[in-house]
């Protein structure tokens, strides 16, 4: 993880504000928001256009197994916690 820019345990909420600020902007300025970009910034947008369609794609996915292995009885992480006995 060394060549990102957030740490794994803060990344989903830095990059949630990042997200929100550039939603907020695009909202404020409408279409302006495109036309004042330069090359190395629109490029920019456009990869993380790219990469939004991936999250989704991925977070479905993500999602359906993590419900298919609740379904199949496999404990996650805080269950297994829940269940420890430091006795045994």
């Amino acid at each position: 993880m060394s060549n990102y820019p957030n740490m794994s345990y803060c990344m989903n909420e830095n990059t949630l504000l990042a997200l929100k600020q550039v939603l907020d902007t695009m909202q404020e300025e409408g279409p302006q928001f495109l036309r004042e970009m330069n090359r190395t910034e629109r490029r920019a947008f456009e990869e993380l256009f790219g990469y939004c369609e991936s999250f989704l794609t991925m977070s479905e996915e993500l999602q359906e197994e993590y419900e298919r292995e609740q379904r199949d009885g496999q404990p996650d992480e805080a269950q297994e916690w829940a269940d420890f006995d430091p006795e045994c």
